[in-house]
Order: structure tokens, then C-alpha cells, then sequence
């Protein structure tokens, strides 16, 4: 549900406040959370964060290609083609709903383990959009707890925070070069 969310601007900016207020609401009603941890410091922790998860999505990409083939890659295609004419406007407001709405409600409210692994599972089933994509939840939720575990050892939102807005903006561009033959076909097509 979040995921498809992020295809439109519009729904993002919405996403993005209603996540952030959720967030913000339960850190204030709890008086609980990390700090935020705004820092060139953090922000490079974000960065390295961002990679290891960029090198492990390569790593579990490579090997379900390898187990399943084809099976897997045209999900994964499909799963691309939903966001088939997503605008950069739309790339920039869906990683910022990622980067700031989901951290500072699934991570953003505590770091004690059991909130975080929680907080991962729900993150993960919020991200499904259905029966066909099953493995893309199991990965969302597997996402998740990888952030978790960033702010679990850092102490900071703002490290989760850059690296999930990364990940997703890296995601949706992704999903834009896979993309990119089926919109010339459509104008050459007339569709």
C-alpha cells in the first residue's frame, strides 16, 4: 500500500504528512524515540547505511534471479511497470515520504529491539501490494530491519532517514531505466 502510494506526487506529499504526523504524534505522546541527529556525520553513516543496503538488494536481486529466473525477474519487471511514467517530482516526494513519513513512524518512535523488529514487520506489510509480489513484502520487511539495525547502532534518525530516502529515490530510477523502451513504444505505438 505505501509503495503504490509513491507513483504520484500528490499521494507522496499526503503519504509523507500523514506519515510524518503519525510520527511525530507517538514520539510526543510516548516522550520517546531517538534524537534526530542532524549532522554531516550522520549524514555520511546515511550514506554508507545506503550502501550496504544497495549491496545487499544487488546480492538477494542476483541470487533469486539465479534460483527462480524467469519466474522472479518478470514479477520484478511487473513490479517496475507500476511505476511506468512515474515524473521526478513524483521520484523526489516518494523518497522523501520513504526518508522522513515511514522513519519517523516504523524507526522513529524507540530503538529497543522488540519495537524495532516490530516496527520492521509492519514496515514490511504495509509495503505489500499483492499476491503476485509477495517476495517484494518479505524484502520491504527485510529492509526494514536493516534500517533498524542503523538506528539501533547509530542512535539517530537522520541516519535512516538518508538512507532511505536513497534507497527508494536509487529504486524509482531503477525502475525508470527498466521503463524507459516501453514509453518510446507507447509513442510510436499511438497508446
Amino acid at each position: 500500500m505505501l509503495f503504490l502510494l509513491k507513483r504520484k506526487w500528490c499521494t507522496a506529499l499526503l503519504g509523507l504528512m500523514v506519515l510524518g504526523l503519525l510520527g511525530v504524534g507517538c514520539r510526543l505522546l510516548l516522550s520517546t524515540g531517538p534524537d534526530v541527529g542532524v549532522s554531516a556525520h550522520n549524514a555520511l553513516l546515511g550514506l554508507g547505511l545506503f550502501t550496504a543496503i544497495l549491496v545487499s538488494d544487488g546480492i538477494i536481486h542476483v541470487a533469486l534471479s539465479l534460483a527462480f529466473g524467469e519466474h522472479y525477474l518478470a514479477r520484478y519487471r511487473d513490479l517496475a511497470r507500476l511505476f511506468g511514467g512515474q515524473t521526478a517530482g513524483a521520484m523526489l516526494a516518494g523518497a522523501a515520504m520513504a526518508g522522513v513519513g515511514e522513519e519517523l513512524l516504523f524507526r522513529g518512535i524507540s530503538i529497543q529491539p522488540s519495537a524495532l523488529i516490530i516496527g520492521a514487520a509492519i514496515f514490511g506489510a504495509f509495503h505489500h501490494v499483492g499476491r503476485r509480489f509477495w517476495p517484494f513484502t518479505i524484502w520491504s520487511g527485510y529492509q526494514g530491519l536493516l534500517l533498524a539495525a542503523g538506528i539501533y547502532f547509530t542512535e539517530a534518525l537522520f541516519v535512516t532517514m538518508i538512507a532511505h530516502f536513497l534507497h527508494d529515490l536509487c529504486g524509482f530510477l531503477i525502475f525508470r531505466w527498466l521503463n524507459r523502451g516501453k514509453q518510446a513504444n507507447n509513442l510510436v505505438l499511438g497508446e
